[in-house]
């Protein structure tokens, strides 16, 4: 019987895995892939704190190598079955044995929607990025183009504009989907808008260099050269195993947390990504620390 186990190796499991296991608590991580999660993608890190430069996958490596002083970590497994028994433990079903624990954390993160066009997956990482905020400072003075409409596209666009960078908005649409607080401020920054056009490829050597946007009112494709596409049409949160245990979810699919990261499960704890808000690699990590500081009190 574990005291704790996390389900996911990203930045928020790996933290919390060290905040508990050096308060003593007897602690398992778990995750279906390699340590790291997404964090692992990104080709640079320039805005955690104390590290000026670093590859994601080389930050992740260091933290799992920290954790692993304090917990036991088990990679790629696959989870069958998570359900509650009898005196609030919580039983796992895996490719790799059953476990049970005390507390459970949910720190299963999200998935980048993205678009099934050519060169995509190619420049993922070369060009084609997910995260303004992570890469924005690569693109100043240049030309991106940032792909879609809603809310999360706008806040993109007027973050990379407000750095320096030259970006336009691809939109499928002929009016974008976003706040109109938010489509005022596209407007006031005079932020160029591509209507009622799709990204058809994306071009390049070794790094992105064109991109062919498809107009569906003209039937028309018309070649831009830009540095970067920025792709904003939202994030799935993986969160079947919450839901298969009945945990609140939001309209989106977050996680419903309080400020302690507890959900509505008993003895079930949500952090990083898959609860929503800012998705940055300190925050996954200061909701992690949260989480097992309150599961460390409540064993006391």
């Amino acid at each position: 019987m574990y005291d704790l186990i996390i389900i996911g190796a990203g930045p928020a499991g790996l933290t919390a895995g060290i905040y508990a296991g050096r308060a003593g608590l007897n602690t398992l991580i778990l995750d279906k892939a390699q340590c790291g999660g997404t964090a692992n993608t990104a080709p640079l890190v320039e805005n955690y704190p104390g590290i000026d430069k670093i590859p994601g996958m080389d930050l992740m490596k260091s933290v799992s190598q920290q954790a692993k002083q304090y917990c036991e970590i088990m990679e790629f497994v696959n989870i069958d079955k998570v359900e509650k028994s009898i005196g609030n433990t919580y039983n796992i079903e895996t490719n790799k044995g059953n476990f049970s624990c005390q507390f459970l954390i949910l720190a299963t993160g999200s998935t980048h929607q993205t678009l099934d066009v050519p060169g995509v997956d190619k420049f993922s990482g070369r060009g084609v990025s997910y995260c303004a905020v992570c890469d924005g400072n690569f693109f100043v003075d240049r030309e991106v183009l940032v792909i879609g409409g809603g809310n999360s596209a706008a806040t993109e666009a007027l973050y990379l504009k407000r750095i320096g960078v030259k970006c336009s908005i691809v939109h499928r649409r002929d009016t974008l989907r976003c706040d109109i607080k938010l489509q005022e401020d596209i407007a006031k920054n005079n932020i160029p808008v591509y209507w009622n056009c799709e990204l058809k490829e994306v071009k390049g050597d070794m790094l992105v260099e064109e991109a062919v946007i498809f107009n569906k009112k003209t039937g028309t494709e018309n070649s831009i050269k830009v540095s970067g596409i920025f792709i904003a049409i939202g994030n799935i949160p993986n969160n079947q195993l919450a839901l298969d245990l009945g945990v609140e979810c939001d309209e989106f699919g977050y996680i419903v947390t309080d400020k302690n990261m507890k959900t509505s499960g008993d003895g079930i704890y949500a952090v990083g990504d898959v609860t929503g808000g800012v998705k940055q690699i300190v925050v996954a990590a200061g909701q992690g620390a949260v989480a097992s500081e309150k599961i460390q009190y409540l064993l006391i």
